[in-house]
């Protein structure tokens, strides 16, 4: 049965990936279409287009090789390279990313990057009108935490991704926008910790993964 759920979670996350791919695959294609057609005095505005969209789909394809791929288990704790990658994620993101936290603490499994970056961007999608999302760093007995804090205007978390952060959510029910935060959830799980999610108050949300050290 699990090999069936691997599967099912490899083909949605690949269309997720896909579906988040195709609209600046797409505009780099139409800025090209301009160019081609002769239209001399948008041939500025074309090649800005084609090179901005061009620069967001590597961004993004770039996450989500060590969000989604084997890369993030391997990066270790040096979380420079995923901040970097973060940094250039939300640059094309309504909301602002506020990474000033200090080293992540010593003693969490390699895959805890790769976490956080997944963290982030349930953070973002709970920004549909812009924010701020911010990460934190913690230690409680011997439990580190990791959490991202998502504020802005009507920051909530979308009902597919309830659905996927569920305990009992079976995964023939998942789909292409809630197998995210149940992928995200799995890999707190699979470090033998747990993903919490809190919605202190109006336009603030924080998702905390407890792991042991």
């Amino acid at each position: 049965m699990d090999h069936e759920i691997d599967l099912r979670l490899a083909e949605l996350l690949a269309s997720r990936l896909c579906h988040d791919v195709v609209g600046p695959i797409g505009a780099v294609n139409n800025g090209m279409e301009l160019l081609n057609d002769g239209e001399l005095d948008m041939a500025d505005d074309a090649l800005r287009l084609a090179s901005q969209s061009a620069q967001q789909a590597a961004d993004l394809l770039q996450y989500y090789r060590m969000a989604y791929g084997l890369a993030g288990h391997r990066q270790g704790g040096d979380l420079k390279p995923m901040r970097d990658l973060a940094t250039r994620f939300f640059a094309h993101h309504k909301a602002d990313l506020d990474w000033s936290a200090g080293a992540m603490p010593a003693g969490l499994p390699d895959s805890a990057g790769k976490l956080l970056l997944n963290m982030l961007l349930l953070a973002g999608e709970a920004l549909p009108r812009g924010g701020t999302v911010g990460v934190l760093f913690a230690e409680d007995n011997g439990v580190h935490e990791v959490a991202v804090v998502a504020v802005g205007a009507d920051a909530g978390l979308r009902e597919e991704t309830q659905a996927g952060l569920a305990d009992d959510v079976p995964a023939a029910e998942l789909t292409p926008r809630s197998v995210q935060p149940y992928f995200t959830k799995r890999l707190a799980r699979a470090m033998d910790g747990r993903l919490e999610v809190e919605a202190p108050s109006p336009g603030h949300i924080r998702l905390t993964a407890r792991l042991p050290a």
